[in-house]
């Protein structure tokens, strides 16, 4: 190889950037201390690889904040963290100390949920259909169970009546008339003509303690619809003498990645583009995508646009007739609202870091293959991508003799020029790939130097993670921000023994 494979200068390419939103303690973490070395190259010296960075007191203050909200407007409220957003164990014991709950989907998550000091009486299992071992532990532990069909609601009742159980609380799931289509819940007439055969049977291994429902998207308006209607169906509830006091409304509050103008800006440059095909490696376009600039309200304030909105056209009789906002309802009928948020609880919590392991040119920009899998990036995997912008970050021990193949022609200087580059992972598979699209950047990688990618903690680092090919998965690392040391994530168990 010589200096004749870089003589012509490659042709500008079709980039583009996201700017992501990043919190102080991101920003303190890749900042340069007076001695020179940052905590970023502490904790990649110690990974020896992939790994992931978590951050628990924003965690805190997220939750906190939703549940300011529901204070300010008077209701009753439970705030359940979705623990399926995120595997690691760093935040169920702060919820815990924050006095919220947890909801779980399975039996690893609900044991660990109780061994992490929550409280049996602050979690919720959901999911579909459940497992008669994870009943069983949930309805000896007195657990509220969200029902998602009558053949459930029957098989719960006959458990607790063979394990002594009385009184099981039960959430039903309803099925939404906002989207009927959806696999999850049952509609409100077979409810009522289920539950009436189950009190025909003279039973009291369940207590209907109220209602929840699944939506799909992050429509504020459309949840308040739902919500009103569902509280509809609780006040019939009432009236046939169920206990019905609790609404759970679910997630889906969305969560900006990036500003919203530089993400309407992006939207007409890249993805409305006529020529979006050459954005993007082998003109792979996602099919679908996040609102990763938000939908105005989001998180805490689109839960507070979700309670002050009012019921126009009720879906039954009701008893309280007048137009009030969903948090009058709550407060006048004397109902418990619960919320369920992943993402948006995760919202700046954490971000995941891959070391660059090969570096090529490809005509106009340039490829870069990560240590890792894009399985630790999961949006890939259901044909979308994750569009903020990733950092590239210049490690002390980058190797300068390692990255000839990425230099062009013209000296070192070439190196700090605006360049393409699109990453993939290190499979031999052609669509492992952490982002299709051309990011610019400002500088050409080099081996060795680390790709950030921000704000990860929601759904992203390990909905997906696999060892394929072996690779062990990224470690993950606690750090709280500047003058703290960084702890492994480990379930509190361990920490006991």
């Amino acid at each position: 190889m010589n200096d004749k494979t870089f003589a012509s200068t490659p042709s500008v390419p079709k980039t583009s950037t996201l700017v992501p939103k990043q919190r102080d303690w991101a920003k303190d973490l890749l900042s340069i201390p007076s001695d020179g070395v940052s905590e970023l190259t502490r904790l990649a010296t110690l990974a020896a690889g992939p790994f992931h960075v978590l951050n628990t007191q924003v965690f805190r203050q997220n939750l906190n904040a939703f549940a300011a909200v529901c204070e300010r407007h008077g209701v009753d409220s439970h705030i359940y963290f979705a623990h399926k957003a995120n595997k690691s164990a760093c935040w169920i014991p702060a919820v815990a100390e924050e006095g919220h709950r947890v909801d779980v989907a399975s039996g690893e998550e609900l044991t660990g949920a109780l061994g992490a000091g929550v409280c049996a009486a602050d979690l919720v299992v959901t999911g579909a259909e459940k497992s008669q071992s994870l009943l069983t532990l949930a309805l000896r532990q007195r657990v509220l169970i969200a029902v998602d069909s009558p053949s459930e609601l029957f098989r719960i009742n006959s458990l607790a009546k063979d394990l002594g159980v009385v009184d099981a609380p039960v959430l039903i799931r309803l099925l939404p008339e906002e989207q009927p289509e959806t696999r999850f819940g049952t509609s409100m007439a077979q409810w009522l003509r289920e539950l009436e055969a189950l009190r025909e049977q003279s039973s009291n291994g369940i207590d209907c303690r109220g209602v929840t429902f699944h939506l799909n998207g992050y429509s504020p308006a459309q949840r308040n619809r739902q919500a009103h209607k569902a509280l509809d169906f609780m006040e019939i509830l009432r009236i046939k003498g169920w206990t019905a006091e609790m609404l759970d409304i679910g997630g889906g509050f969305s969560v900006q990645y990036c500003e919203p103008s530089q993400w309407e800006m992006f939207r007409e440059k890249v993805i409305d583009s006529p020529d979006k095909r050459d954005y993007f490696h082998s003109g792979r376009i996602p099919e679908g995508l996040y609102p990763y600039g938000g939908q105005g309200n989001d998180g805490p304030e689109m839960l507070d646009e979700i309670l002050s909105g009012v019921a126009n056209s009720p879906s039954v009789e009701r008893i309280d007739k007048t137009s009030t906002s969903l948090a009058e309802r709550l407060k006048n009928g004397r109902f418990q609202l619960a919320i369920e948020p992943g993402r948006a609880a995760l919202d700046g919590c954490g971000l995941s870091v891959f070391p660059i392991q090969g570096v090529k040119w490809r005509d106009d920009y340039i490829i870069i293959t990560v240590a890792g899998l894009s399985m630790s990036l999961s949006e890939q995997w259901k044909g979308s991508e994750y569009m903020p912008d990733m950092t590239l970050w210049e490690n002390p021990g980058s190797d300068d003799g390692a990255n000839y193949m990425g230099r062009p022609s013209g000296g070192s200087n070439c190196l700090s020029r605006s360049v393409g580059v699109c990453v993939g992972g290190s499979s031999c598979m052609e669509y492992d790939m952490l982002t299709w699209r051309k990011v610019q950047m400002n500088r050409i990688p080099r081996v060795g130097d680390l790709v950030i990618y921000h704000n990860t903690a929601g759904y992203q680092m390990d909905k997906n993670e696999s060892e394929f090919h072996q690779i062990r998965l990224p470690m993950r690392f606690v750090w709280e921000g500047r003058g703290s040391l960084p702890k492994i994530d480990r379930p509190l168990y361990r920490e006991l023994v």
